[in-house]
């Protein structure tokens, strides 16, 4: 299941056994219990699927409205239709590379590199559209001098408590590893 926010590109990807009703619907309030309920519900073009899982949706957030796509008329979800090619060339090319079939636990892991991709409408990552920062894997927010250093929970609150400023200046010098996965990601992608 691909679940996009319109403003932020933002993607949420769940694995789904079946396409009862009811599963999806629980997905779904996982996403909009996380993020919050949207004003509109866009859907694809399954009509009566879709009535059923809002139904069960809407006896929680009864303002929520849905708009359906046209039948059989895919660019009617521009967006969404091509979040889910991304989606699926990431995930093609990992399962490629790693000779597994495995997809529903690496699903995690595809989100984050498609939220962390530069995403051109709007000028930035859909990552930091949402959390106002670039995305980070591990501790690369930290020092390296400090990490070092670190080994009792005192020391990471005076390293935390340091000046903000000092902090920036140094994590500016370091290299970014978010950055080198997804350089790495679109140098994959180009080869397609």
């Amino acid at each position: 299941m691909v679940y996009q926010d319109h403003l932020t590109k933002f993607v949420q990807l769940r694995s789904l056994k079946s396409k009862q009703a009811q599963e999806v619907a629980y997905h779904l309030l996982d996403i909009l219990t996380t993020f919050g309920a949207p004003s509109i519900l866009q859907s694809d073009n399954c009509r009566e699927f879709a009535n059923k899982v809002v139904k069960k949706v809407c006896a929680m957030w009864p303002e929520l409205k849905i708009v359906h796509g046209k039948p059989r008329h895919s660019q009617s979800q521009g967006s969404v239709e091509r979040a889910n090619k991304d989606v699926e060339k990431i995930l093609c090319t990992w399962l490629e590379s790693n000779k597994t079939s495995k997809w529903s636990k690496r699903l995690r892991f595809i989100q984050f590199m498609k939220n962390a991709l530069y995403h051109a409408e709007i000028n930035l990552s859909p990552y930091e559209a949402i959390f106002g920062c670039k995305a980070k894997v591990g501790l690369n927010s930290l020092p390296k001098g400090a990490l070092v250093e670190l080994s009792t929970e005192e020391e990471l609150e005076s390293i935390l408590n340091k000046d903000e400023n000092q902090l920036n200046e140094e994590r500016e010098t370091e290299p970014n590893i978010t950055d080198a996965v997804i350089n790495e990601n679109k140098k994959i992608e180009n080869k397609k």
